[in-house]
């Protein structure tokens, strides 16, 4: 069975802003669809495609499955508090939880660019037609997803067409932020348990540097350990 894509749009991190401002007033779909749409009238061209546009976006910030609840709550809260840098964590952290396709084209980027630094279009598309299937909605989907990236300033086009390089990754100093998004990692995860070492290099969390706060999880009460074997510690996220 195909599994759902979804992100398939180019997504701009101000319609983003703007979905996250529309959930803190607590409104509902139907206003935020039209309110949305609106806004894109002028920038995304079509009724249909401005339509799936806002699909995404409600999908990500509004239309929340009951066990990432949590996670948004904290998230539109921090939103109201943090640099428009520190809210690009947010947007990234509900993006890996509300698709899976988006985490695995993130996560092959991140394994590519570790590999061998510049890579181009051809081989995600390749490596994500080997995980999901042979479709053509697919193939505008990841390339439609890598202009995004270029547009969100994680990627960088290089000198030869097609190719890319993944931008320097970002730091913060914000633990509270930093810990939510390990959280939303970890539930992004297929095994949602993985080892302390691997947690340090989700390659779908490429943009970021988390090593500063791998530590921390220790005394904070969003996680659990466990040991596998003499020497493998395990990380996973404490249901609530």
């Amino acid at each position: 069975m195909n599994r759902i894509i979804g992100f398939d749009r180019k997504i701009q991190l101000d319609w983003l802003d703007a979905t996250v401002g529309l959930c803190q007033e607590d409104l509902d779909f139907d206003i935020m669809a039209e309110r949305l749409h609106r806004q894109l009238e002028n920038k995304v061209a079509g009724p249909e495609s401005r339509r799936k546009t806002i699909t995404v976006l409600l999908r990500l910030w509004a239309k929340v499955p009951t066990t990432d609840q949590p996670l948004r709550g904290e998230a539109l809260q921090m939103a109201a508090q943090v640099s428009p840098e520190e809210r690009f964590w947010l947007h990234w952290g509900m993006s890996m939880l509300a698709y899976p396709f988006f985490r695995d084209v993130a996560a092959t980027v991140g394994q590519l660019s570790r590999l061998q630094g510049s890579f181009s279009h051809a081989q995600v598309q390749r490596r994500m037609m080997e995980n999901w299937g042979q479709r053509t909605t697919l193939q505008r989907a990841v390339q439609r997803l890598l202009r995004t990236f270029v547009d969100w300033g994680v990627l960088r086009d290089t000198d030869t067409r097609g190719s890319y390089e993944v931008a320097p990754p970002r730091q913060i100093e914000n633990r509270a932020l930093a810990l939510w998004f390990l959280d939303c990692a970890l539930r992004a995860h297929e095994a949602e348990v993985v080892s302390l070492r691997e947690l340090e290099r989700l390659s779908y969390t490429f943009p970021f540097d988390l090593l500063p706060f791998v530590n921390d999880l220790r005394r904070s009460d969003r996680f659990e350990f466990t040991r596998q074997g003499l020497d493998l510690e395990m990380v996973s996220p404490i249901e609530v």
